[in-house]
């Protein structure tokens, strides 16, 4: 797979699928799949934050990757996330999604002990890209998670010597600066895929031209007409229909961590994800229903529901 896009589109960062007893779903992920299709999302990133890659065992993830890789294949793109605090499971698994034909793999560093300068990141790194070496490689740049703050463009310019697969860069840093910085010293040679859903307009005037994000699980179609409206000039409409996706990313985080509330979202739209699981606290019956019925009060759930 080549990581470039020639026009804007919409990757989905996915919700690992929990039973209520908190043991994986493999069951859902073709209605899942179907989901995606209708929504406009034309690729995935699996076991990433939202997907609580990290809260599961590394069979977990090797039978989910297994599952996601079977049900998309020819459908959706994949990049299977690999990245672990254990550096030999991030091998492994790397090795794995290769073996099961994953379009790329995608890695944060090892966080614990965490690389302190771009060589060590990029020295981290190579051993994780080397153990699948015929497959793309992204790094996946989540500061907020990793307390990793360094300049990801000076990362990029040292990591293309020790990384031959480095493609480009999942960005979920919070500053559109340095990820404009990537991509103009970069985007030539990498694919800087943006992260943060309630700037995705700022990233689009940017230039930038993938995103994954968890919210468009449950609102591509408001994603997809930001897109389809600044491609056509209109940014009139194209901020209003921001305006509804930072809404409802803002009303969501108000009922909890947003990996339980995107979920919860998802279940609403139709996708039976199930609950978060422990440390994360799903929202009960009761906060469901009082979640729903703000949403409806603040006149977000048809957004939900409103087709392209």
């Amino acid at each position: 797979m080549g990581c470039q896009h020639n026009a804007p589109c919409l990757q989905l960062w996915l919700h690992v699928s929990f039973d209520f007893f908190s043991d994986i779903n493999p069951d859902v992920v073709p209605a899942y799949v179907d989901h995606l299709l209708r929504s406009g999302i034309v690729g995935i990133f699996v076991h990433g934050s939202k997907g609580e890659g990290l809260s599961m065992t590394v069979a977990e993830r090797k039978l989910m990757a297994e599952t996601w890789l079977a049900a998309s294949k020819g459908k959706l793109k994949t990049i299977i996330h690999v990245g672990a605090i254990a550096l030999r499971d991030a091998q492994e698994l790397a090795a794995h999604a290769e073996s099961n034909g994953a379009d790329a793999i995608a890695a944060i560093p090892s966080y614990y002990f965490a690389p302190r300068t771009p060589v060590e990141l990029a020295t981290s790194l190579q051993s994780v890209a080397a153990a699948a070496p015929n497959t793309p490689f992204l790094y996946y740049h989540n500061p907020a998670i990793t307390h990793i703050q360094m300049d990801m463009s000076v990362f990029l310019t040292i990591a293309k010597t020790h990384i031959p697969t480095l493609c480009g860069m999942k960005y979920t840093g919070s500053d559109l600066s340095g990820a404009s910085r990537c991509l103009l010293d970069h985007g030539l040679e990498f694919e800087i895929m943006w992260g943060p859903e309630d700037v995705l307009l700022g990233a689009l005037a940017l230039g930038m031209k993938s995103f994954i994000g968890s919210c468009y699980s449950f609102a591509a179609p408001i994603a997809n007409r930001i897109i389809e409206a600044a491609e056509a000039g209109d940014f009139e409409a194209a901020r209003s229909e921001q305006k509804k996706l930072k809404k409802l990313k803002d009303l969501a985080e108000r009922f909890g961590d947003p990996v339980s509330t995107f979920k919860a979202l998802t279940v609403i739209v139709g996708v039976p994800v199930g609950p978060t699981r422990a440390p994360l606290r799903a929202l009960n019956a009761k906060e469901m229903q009082r979640f729903q019925s703000t949403l409806q009060e603040e006149g977000c759930l048809k957004w939900l529901t409103e087709s392209d």
